[in-house]
C-alpha cells in the first residue's frame, strides 16, 4: 500500500545535540558523545528542547514546525525508539500514520496495541490495548505497524461523535483517497470483531459513510443533516448549463435546492486562492447564480453552523428543506 510521508525535517543550523532522520534527540547518544545528561535538562528548562518522553526530546523550533498530526507522529517515533522490542500501534496512533483526518485534537498519549500480559494498560505517554488484538491484520507505514485502514476508521468510530466518525470514514472511503478502501472491508473487518464490540454503533456509522463526500466539514454537515431529521440530499450531482458542468454538495430536486459547505480552506489555501481571495469570492458568486439562471436556490453552510445544530435547522428550514 502507499505510505504517507513523516513529519517534515526542519533545516537547521550545527547544533550541539545530535538528531536522528526524524529529528529525534537521545538521551543515550547525548551521553555517549559527552559523558553527561546536563545540556540536555539545561536546555529543556530553556525552553530549546521539548521532552517528548523519558530519554527522548526534540529541538523546539522543529516541533514548532510541526502540525498537530505530525507532533503525534513524532511521539510515535518517540515510542518506537525507547521500546525493548518493534511496537504496533493502533487508534488515533495509527490514523496519524494512515494520514486520517480527525475531528479533534491529536492526543498526547500514543496508543500501542499487543496481546494481554496482564497488569496496568497506560503509563504516561503510552496507552496500551489487547481489545481485539487476535483479528488485528497488521501493515507497516513509515518503518512502524499499525492497524488497517479499516480496523483503525472501526476504532475511531467507537469512540469519537457521529459526525466525526462518519467523516472520518468517509475519507477512508473517498474516490480521491489514493489507499481508499470500500465498504465491503469496512463489514469485513466489523465481523472480524469480537462479541464485545458495539455493533450497532458501528453498523450505523458505516451505513452512513459514503465515498462521495468532498471534504471532512461536508461530510460532518451531512451527518448534523440526517440527525437533524431531514431528507437526505443527492451527493455531487452534476449539472450542465450553457458555461459547462458543475457539482453541488446536497441537492433535494424535488424542492430544486442546493446546498454547499464552504470550508474556510477554500479562501485561505494558496491551492484555491492562487494568491487572490477575492477571485475565489467572485467565482463562488458566479456560480451561485449560474444556479439561480437553471432554478435552483442555493444556501451555504460553515463550520460554526454544524458545530451548533440549531444555526444549521434554521438555515435548513429558511431554504425549505424538506424533512425526511
Amino acid at each position: 500500500m502507499p505510505r504517507p510521508s513523516g513529519p517534515r525535517l526542519p533545516c537547521r543550523d550545527m547544533s550541539q545535540h545530535v538528531t536522528d532522520r526524524f529529528g529525534l534527540i537521545h538521551a543515550s547518544s547525548e551521553f555517549h558523545s559527552t559523558g553527561s545528561y546536563r545540556s540536555l535538562w539545561a536546555d529543556v528548562q530553556r525552553g530549546r528542547l521539548v521532552k517528548l518522553r523519558r530519554g527522548i526530546y526534540a529541538e523546539a523550533p522543529h516541533w514548532s514546525e510541526l502540525d498537530p498530526r505530525e507532533r503525534h507522529m513524532l511521539r510515535i517515533r518517540a515510542a518506537a525508539a525507547s521500546a525493548s522490542s518493534p511496537i504496533a500501534v493502533a487508534g488515533y496512533s495509527a490514523a496519524a500514520l494512515w494520514g486520517m483526518p480527525i475531528r479533534g485534537d491529536w492526543p498526547d498519549e500514543v496508543t500501542l496495541i499487543d496481546r494481554w500480559r496482564g497488569g496496568g494498560r497506560s503509563a504516561g505517554d503510552v496507552r496500551r490495548t489487547a481489545r481485539d488484538f487476535g483479528s488485528a491484520q497488521l501493515y507497516e507505514v513509515d518503518g512502524i505497524r499499525c492497524t488497517g485502514i479499516a480496523r483503525t476508521a472501526l476504532d475511531l468510530a467507537r469512540v469519537e461523535p457521529l459526525p466525526g466518525a462518519v467523516a472520518t470514514m468517509d475519507w477512508c472511503l473517498s474516490r480521491s483517497n489514493p489507499i481508499a478502501i470500500t465498504k465491503d472491508d469496512l463489514w469485513h473487518e466489523l465481523g472480524r470483531l469480537n462479541q464485545w464490540a458495539p455493533r450497532r454503533r458501528l453498523e450505523g456509522t458505516i451505513h452512513l459513510a459514503t465515498h462521495l463526500s468532498g471534504s471532512f466539514g461536508e461530510s460532518e454537515a451531512r451527518v448534523v443533516i440526517f440527525q437533524l431529521g431531514y431528507a437526505d440530499p443527492v451527493l455531487q450531482q452534476e449539472f450542465v448549463d450553457e458555461e459547462g458542468t458543475m457539482f453541488a454538495d446536497f441537492t433535494w430536486p424535488r424542492v430544486r435546492v442546493v446546498g454547499e459547505f464552504d470550508g474556510k480552506v477554500k479562501y485561505t489555501r494558496e491551492e484555491y486562492t492562487k494568491g487572490d481571495p477575492g477571485e475565489v469570492v467572485w467565482r463562488e458568486k458566479r456560480r451561485q447564480d449560474r444556479f439561480g439562471r437553471i432554478g435552483y436556490s442555493m444556501f451555504r453552510v460553515i463550520t460554526p453552523d454544524v458545530k451548533d445544530p440549531r444555526r444549521l435547522d434554521a438555515i435548513l428550514r429558511s431554504s425549505g428543506v424538506p424533512r425526511a
